[in-house]
């Protein structure tokens, strides 16, 4: 009975084999953490197109602003359209303000109080004396101004918020 067992247990000791190492792990499908990792990754890289896309936007419509401004002088002369260039003038004060501050009620804002809108928000310690001429000019058949001045400070106004 023992050569018996001796031989089962020989048997059972051949069948064993050598420590052999694991398989290589695949690439496919990663490891959770790498998922997570991927998803981190994408909602960050959304986040920045997002941002970019939105300063994209922001520059362009600075840039026709700007140029809508520069060309105020070819449609309008200032010396023999006073009333139409001022207007145009104002009107671009308005658009980058209905864009910059809409939760204001800036719309309805007419003669010293648009002036003191657009003076509280555009330079605390300049000289903006100029913008007296939004007021009323508009309004005038011939308002007297300074259309340099009142158009450098309508440049401001468009680069720091349009």
């Amino acid at each position: 009975m023992q050569a018996q067992e001796n031989s089962a247990t020989q048997g059972l000791i051949d069948q064993l084999q050598d420590i052999h190492s694991a398989a290589e792990p695949s690439l496919w499908p990663p490891a959770p953490g790498w998922w997570v990792l991927l998803f981190i990754a994408l909602a960050v890289l959304v986040y920045l197109m997002m941002v970019l896309v939105r300063k994209l936007r922001i520059r362009l419509r600075r840039q026709r602003l700007l140029k809508e401004l520069d060309g105020l002088t070819t449609r309008f002369d200032p010396q023999s359209q006073p009333a139409p260039y001022l207007a145009a003038l104002n009107r671009v004060f308005r658009v980058v303000a209905l864009k910059a501050f809409p939760e204001t009620n800036c719309a309805r804002l007419k003669g010293s109080e648009w002036v003191s809108f657009i003076r509280e928000r555009l330079s605390a310690n300049a000289d903006l004396s100029g913008l007296e001429a939004l007021e009323s000019g508009p309004y005038e058949a011939s308002p007297v101004y300074e259309p340099e001045q009142l158009r450098a400070y309508a440049r401001q106004w468009v680069l720091k918020y349009g």
